[in-house]
């Protein structure tokens, strides 16, 4: 089983954009659409806001344009 890189990513919203993506929607107006299949799931650690666990290099990518932080990783099977 293979192992994927993700970040935890505070979102001022996650809403369904079709049947295979995500729109998602930082706190700095700032969004992305996000394959539902690189979201592994929340964060439950912060507690003023939503966070979610992206896959990394999903948010590293050039077109990605969605504001993140690198400090808090994990390591999901995928």
């Amino acid at each position: 089983m293979k192992k994927i890189k993700c970040y935890s990513v505070r979102l001022e919203s996650l809403t369904n954009f079709s049947e295979k993506s995500y729109k998602a929607t930082a706190f700095d107006g700032s969004t992305a659409f996000i394959p539902k299949s690189m979201v592994f799931g929340y964060d439950y650690d912060p507690q003023k806001s939503q966070a979610v666990w992206i896959a990394a290099f999903i948010l590293e990518k050039e077109d990605c344009n969605l504001q993140f932080s690198t400090k808090k990783v994990k390591w999901f099977n995928y």
